[in-house]
């Protein structure tokens, strides 16, 4: 049983996607959530919304996780109202947009580090403190199984940034399990997610990516949440430093 009762789960970037898709799953399954959103208020409260209608408890907190004194104020935020953070989901990322390497701007590949790589360290050092102080925890790092064939054109940055999020996972599961601290991540694959009205032009690249995907469908965020529910859960106790991808085969 994959119970979360009494949890307290922060998740970033949880407004849309596969953060939603979790959040309102770890509710379901007893866990108290915190959404992160920087921008997408509106879809933060459509999640909270619902999570609340069905009888869960979640709470939306602002920050742009790429900002170390946002996501300080964040944590100490949840820490204050909940008194501690059980499971940190690192889920905030995206492509922002494509190049090719050569038309690759310096402040492009600096703003995709931020967001998917940077994030990550800000975040876990932030939770690490209340973690460190009760030696437990666990925190999931969300990659990608682009992280394994380079990104699908025009993506290198993108899928680069994922490589580094799969090594941090490894790093950080050695560093902080003496503490009690169990660290692992998943890779998804092509998602039906907003991810792709952004990153993806209108040139039916979707549809091909689909079409290489062995089981011939994309996931749906609530499969990729399932994964994240199964690590959370002390069901997943003895499984450290791994990337769990979810891709349908491809």
């Amino acid at each position: 049983m994959q119970d979360l009762q009494g949890k307290i789960v922060l998740i970033t970037g949880a407004s849309s996607g596969i953060g939603r898709a979790t959040a309102q799953l770890m509710a379901s399954r007893g866990a108290n959530v915190v959404i992160n959103y920087n921008t997408n208020k509106k879809g933060a409260t459509e999640t909270v919304t619902a999570i609340r209608e069905l009888g869960g408890e979640c709470i939306a907190v602002q920050a742009d996780v790429t900002k170390k004194d946002q996501v300080e104020v964040m944590v100490q935020e949840v820490v204050s109202i909940y008194g501690a953070v059980h499971v940190l989901v690192n889920n905030a990322g995206g492509g922002i947009k494509q190049s090719t390497f050569m038309d690759m701007t310096e402040e492009l590949w600096d703003d995709t580090y931020a967001l998917n790589v940077k994030s990550i360290l800000l975040c876990s050092q932030a939770v690490l403190k209340d973690m460190l102080s009760r030696k437990s925890g666990k925190i999931i790092n969300l990659s990608s199984a682009a992280a394994r064939i380079g990104g699908s054109g025009e993506s290198i940055h993108y899928a680069s940034t994922k490589g580094a999020v799969n090594t941090m996972t490894v790093g950080m599961s050695r560093e902080f399990i003496e503490y009690g601290i169990i660290v692992n991540g998943v890779a998804p694959g092509i998602v039906e997610t907003p991810f792709h009205d952004k990153f993806a032009p209108e040139d039916n690249r979707l549809e091909r990516l689909v079409a290489s995907v062995p089981m011939k469908r994309a996931a749906t965020p609530l499969e990729i949440a399932e994964v994240i529910c199964f690590l959370a859960s002390d069901v997943a106790n003895y499984i450290l430093g791994e990337i769990i991808t979810v891709s349908g085969g491809r």
